[in-house]
């Protein structure tokens, strides 16, 4: 145990609880993002779904602070369709991270996000039909690769960004879908024995980091002016799809 606590004095834990501190601040205030930034960095210095694990552990501590909240603002009706969907696909997703190999899993990670960032930079938005089948799709797709690679999340924000709801009942329901991925997640990864305890360990030692920078994210959300929430989203995604290319 003493050598256990010996590693986490080290250069690369720094930089590790610098990830975990930006990914907490990113989803406190999106209600999402968290790990578009810790994946692809944390996956630098452990398997992929040893970095799933990690971000995932204080993510849904964080979640679960937020969670009152969203689920009181919510839009139910036009959601839950899509809620129903993660929840099959997102453990089938974590299931694909078991089989596939953790090399291709890392350039999965960069494509998604890259693809991500130029679709929001060419303008598009989602105008089609929305209802089960709408719901279908992009929660299926959401799922899987949330479920693989922990980088779903710009598919059902951008299916939640295109409906004419409030800024805050939208938070609230990426809130809520991005905690209901999280947390399949990680029953995924612990019911298969995926990662070790020691990974779990490590996982709840850096809990308290990404909630304090997620409660600091909640914050300035609270305060800054709500208009700048679907134009900062957006951004955000476009700035960590070219985070992957530099790294």
């Amino acid at each position: 145990m003493a050598d256990y606590f010996n590693d986490l004095l080290t250069l690369q834990f720094a930089f590790v609880v610098g990830i975990i501190f930006l990914g907490g601040l990113l989803h406190g205030y999106t209600g999402w993002g968290g790990g578009l930034v810790m994946m692809p960095l944390l996956t630098l210095f452990y398997s992929p779904a040893e970095a799933l694990m990690i971000a995932a552990i204080g993510a849904i501590l964080l979640v679960a602070r937020m969670a009152p909240a969203a689920v009181r603002t919510a839009n139910w009706r036009e959601m839950g369709p899509l809620y129903l969907v993660l929840l099959v696909a997102t453990p089938l997703g974590g299931l694909l991270l078991l089989i596939l190999d953790p090399g291709l899993v890392r350039k999965v990670i960069g494509v998604i996000i890259i693809a991500a960032s130029l679709l929001i930079m060419s303008g598009w938005q989602y105008r089609g039909k929305r209802g089960v089948t709408a719901a279908t799709l992009f929660g299926s797709v959401s799922g899987l690769i949330n479920g693989f690679a922990g980088v779903g999340g710009p598919i059902f924000v951008i299916y939640i960004l295109a409906h004419p709801d409030e800024t805050r009942v939208q938070r609230a329901n990426i809130v809520l879908a991005a905690g209901l991925q999280i947390l399949l997640i990680v029953v995924t990864l612990a019911a298969t024995g995926a990662v070790s305890w020691d990974i779990i360990l490590l996982g709840i030692i850096l809990a308290p980091v990404q909630i304090l920078s997620g409660l600091i994210g909640v914050r300035i959300f609270a305060l800054a002016p709500q208009e700048m929430y679907k134009k900062f989203t957006l951004i955000a995604i476009v700035v960590l799809g070219a985070s992957v290319v530099i790294f």
